[in-house]
């Protein structure tokens, strides 16, 4: 080997070349993320937007906070008050902006960022129902409605009420979800003329409110920026994440059933007849029904036949009074042994 070859060796390498020794491990910092895969996936869940389908027990609190939210109503002297969840869409924060622009107040909670603020408002016949509702109305007289600006007094009943509606959220994404929101009031600063409009997704849901025989509607707007923190509380399965019925919600729910308007029929008795016989009835002609004053009544609630009951009087009016109830596996064997 010539010198020249001995001074080249080194630099050709091969493959009896002793490796190189290892680098020495670069010290970790103390910021950095301990799982990689966590981060990258948090950013690719928020940048896939915002979807109501993977955040069930989103529907579920909201639902809760519709409850709670009328029961503050009825604590602050409101006569039958309904609130319900309308509807749960997701779309872009420019467009829940518009819609937000065009009711009649807004109230803003949250935190110091803009994009970790939720924002409440309500169109103006949801601000005349709370000011009804505060005053002590009872629905006997008809609903006011005008067009009009609202007066300084119905800007502060209406911003008290939607405290209400935060504080009512706040509570029912805690109780639900267990995720902690954030729904401090805030005083939003004005943006200044042609600042343009924030990007990103949000969540629009419209609560109805029933009262004093009108409808209205209330929103609350839900940044990307306040839900993504909580993906993980509010992708939960409902069926494994309730282990067991709130005694709050399920008494919320007797009374609301218990409260549902039914109307009871009373039949005599029914005779079968035919277009024809319907057709030759006269004025002043009798129809003899195949029943004695003393048989019983059926009393029916839906179609459905409940009790037996006795015909009588009492002041002047005609009564019944359940004399049973009905067995209907009794009154089946009953029909099969007279067929």
């Amino acid at each position: 080997m010539t010198a020249g070859e001995v001074a080249e060796a080194p630099a050709r390498g091969s493959k009896g070349k002793r490796p190189a020794a290892p680098a020495a491990p670069k010290k970790k910092r103390d910021d950095a993320p301990d799982a990689p895969g966590v981060a990258v996936r948090e950013r690719l869940l928020a940048g896939g937007g915002l979807s109501p389908d993977r955040l069930p027990m989103l529907r579920v609190a909201l639902d809760e906070a519709a409850l709670g939210f009328e029961e503050m109503l009825r604590k602050l002297g409101f006569v039958s008050p309904q609130v319900a969840v309308e509807s749960v869409a997701a779309t872009r924060a420019a467009e829940a902006q518009n819609a937000l622009d065009a009711l009649a107040i807004t109230a803003t909670y949250g935190g110091a960022e803009p994009d970790a603020r939720v924002t409440l408002g309500a169109e103006r016949k949801f601000v005349f129902a709370m000011v009804e509702g505060l005053f002590g109305a009872d629905g006997s007289e008809p609903f006011y409605e005008e067009e009009r600006a609202l007066t300084s007094v119905e800007i502060r009943l209406a911003r008290l009420v939607l405290d209400r509606l935060a504080k009512a959220l706040q509570i029912s994404f805690a109780s639900t979800a267990g995720a902690a929101l954030a729904l401090d009031p805030v005083e939003p600063k004005p943006e200044p003329a042609g600042a343009a409009r924030r990007s990103g997704s949000a969540l629009i849901c419209r609560f109805r409110l029933t009262a004093f025989g009108a409808e209205s509607e209330a929103l609350v707007t839900f940044p990307q920026g306040v839900l993504d923190p909580l993906r993980e509380a509010l992708a939960a399965d409902p069926a494994t994440t309730i282990q067991s019925a709130d005694p709050l919600w399920a008494q919320r729910m007797k009374d609301r059933i218990t409260a549902t308007e039914v109307s009871l029929t009373a039949v005599m008795e029914r005779r079968d007849l035919t277009l024809g016989d319907v057709a030759r009835f006269e004025v002043g002609q009798i129809v003899e029904l195949p029943v004695s004053p003393t048989g019983l009544i059926a009393l029916e609630c839906e179609g459905q036949t409940l009790f037996w009951c006795e015909i009588g009087q009492k002041d002047g009016a005609y009564t019944i009074r359940i004399a049973d109830f009905v067995d209907k596996e009794q009154e089946f064997i009953d029909d099969m042994l007279g067929a």
